[in-house]
């Protein structure tokens, strides 16, 4: 899920890539936010489905570009950033965030929620078993292979620990969660949630460990999650027959 997705839009001739890499071209990462967010917005509107079944299918970027071309739309950049020439990235998994973000906001703002406790775990993306990775390593022919191969255990290792760390949080507090989502981007609106939820950020944490997020993944790794658990069929009541 490290692909980077990156959208070049010229006035009258929109183009979009996967896969490429193209600088950043905004005022602020606020202003950055707002286009991502707002480009999210136009795609969810054209191509509700493929991108609902993208997220809840916890496709990569990869995986979407291979399945799901058509949620590359280079008009809805053009409508972002208002009618200008821009270009711009999402690097790592942004575009799979700003998706959920937005199918968050189209489907569910009208919708209580306040319980996921009848959804079953989700399944996240796994980490290569550690034994078999071990023997894996140890048959590499030099130290620059053993060295690649760790990065990309290490990376992987990382994507499913975060994915799980963002489940915890929307289970913790659905409530704070969703109101967060539900919140603008880089608003006094969104600090306020952010530092409500902080008791569910922390008793998601193995215990003594610390760890730094931006405000941008940590609002991914919650829509996603809190996209799919949504979706999920809530398990049979005990002593009801389905």
């Amino acid at each position: 899920m490290s692909a980077m997705l990156a959208l070049i839009a010229l006035a009258g001739a929109p183009v979009a890539h996967l896969n490429s890499v193209y600088p950043v071209q905004a005022a602020s990462l606020t202003e950055s936010r707002r286009i991502m967010f707002d480009y999210a917005k136009c795609v969810v509107k054209r191509r509700h489905d493929h991108a609902a079944e993208a997220i809840v299918g916890n496709f990569s970027n990869e995986e979407i570009n291979k399945r799901y071309p058509d949620l590359i739309i280079g008009n809805c950049l053009v409508s972002a950033v208002g009618g200008r020439g821009a270009q711009m990235g999402f690097p790592g998994d942004l575009y799979r965030y700003a998706l959920a973000d937005a199918l968050v906001n189209a489907d569910l703002a009208a919708i209580a929620e306040s319980d996921f406790s009848n959804r079953a775990p989700l399944v996240h993306v796994e980490a290569y078993p550690r034994v078999q990775f071990d023997a894996a390593l140890v048959k590499a022919k030099s130290e620059r292979a053993r060295a690649l191969m760790q990065e990309a255990y290490d990376k992987q290792a990382a994507v499913s620990w975060l994915s799980r760390y963002g489940e915890c949080i929307v289970r913790h507090d659905p409530a704070n969660t969703k109101a967060w989502l539900l919140s603008a981007p880089s608003s006094p609106e969104e600090s306020t949630y952010i530092t409500a939820l902080q008791p569910a950020f922390a008793a998601c944490l193995d215990g003594g460990t610390t760890y730094s997020f931006n405000r941008v993944t940590m609002r991914g790794l919650v829509a996603i999650n809190y996209y799919r658990l949504a979706m999920a069929k809530p398990m049979p009541t005990a002593g009801k027959t389905q």
